[in-house]
């Protein structure tokens, strides 16, 4: 881990304290620490890494956008606000308004990829939900 790392990783492990993922792992340990692999592939871009730790907290516990962006700083803040869904699930599910950075689709990117390969536990309806929400692509189907 890089100096700054640390201080990140020890926010994010305990404000997402015991939450559990469907399977009932524990859910830093399983999904947002597998989110930051991901991101390290691709990036060294200290903000975008922060953000890959965070990038569950506003929607998931009672850190807000102005907490992130007072200890980590703004441009970090702004990357946790763009991947965080925003209002009430509809029939589509959540959806994301604010995502239009490369960096922003690039951490979202790496959140699908990691849901997707720890879906199993979920029920069939909800993993064609999932796959067909994130799939962005036309299939042909439509031509």
């Amino acid at each position: 881990m890089s100096n700054w790392e640390p201080t990140v990783y020890e926010f994010a492990r305990v404000s997402h304290g015991n939450q559990l993922d469907d399977s009932g792992k524990n859910y830093f340990q399983a999904h947002v620490l597998q989110t930051v692999s991901l991101v390290k592939q691709l990036t060294t871009d200290e903000d975008i890494i922060s953000a890959a730790y965070m990038h569950d907290l506003i929607e998931d516990t009672d850190v807000t956008f102005e907490e992130i962006q007072r200890r980590f700083g703004l441009r970090t803040a702004d990357i946790v606000n763009e991947v965080t869904h925003e209002g009430e699930k509809d029939n589509y599910g959540r959806y994301f308004p604010r995502l239009h950075t490369k960096e922003g689709i690039m951490l979202k990117l790496c959140d699908r990829a990691s849901n997707v390969s720890r879906m199993d536990s979920w029920s069939k309806e909800r993993q064609e939900h999932y796959l067909r929400k994130t799939k962005f692509w036309k299939d042909g189907s439509d031509l």
